[in-house]
């Protein structure tokens, strides 16, 4: 466990040295999960979900999830709760919680971020063999 953390501090620390930049990340936004807000061509803004962890992809690919079996409210209703436990968390110091995840339950994100970001929640519960939520039912599988 302490070794993957590692694998992933250094990838992060290795990708940033190489010049990518944070232009366009909410000031809030550290550590491995950042969200990104861009302006289409019809000006509305989108946001868009940067997952810093290298296991994520493929951990997504290899599951049989189906974003059409939530709606996106749904997935709006579940990202405010494990939102508000995480930053809970990351302001207590939890050493698992590196970063602020800066959801505003006033934006309607998209269905395509709200599934994204829920997956993550699902993935780091898994990784870390934790409950965000303690007690609350589980039926991603």
């Amino acid at each position: 466990m302490r070794k993957s953390f590692g694998i992933t501090a250094f990838i992060l620390v290795l990708l940033l040295s190489c010049g990518i930049t944070r232009r366009g990340f909410n000031e809030t936004s550290t550590g491995i999960l950042s969200i990104k807000d861009t302006v289409s061509v019809n000006d509305s803004t989108e946001y868009e979900l940067l997952v810093f962890d290298p296991g994520f992809d493929y951990w997504l690919a290899s599951k049989s999830f189906n974003k059409n079996m939530y709606s996106n409210e749904h997935l709006q209703m579940l990202n405010q709760q494990y939102s508000f436990e995480w930053n809970r968390r990351y302001s207590s110091g939890e050493r698992l919680v590196e970063s602020y995840i800066d959801y505003n339950p006033l934006i309607k994100y998209d269905l395509e971020f709200n599934y994204k970001l829920y997956m993550y929640f699902l993935y780091f519960e898994e990784s870390n063999k934790i409950n965000l939520i303690p007690g609350a039912r589980r039926r991603h599988y």
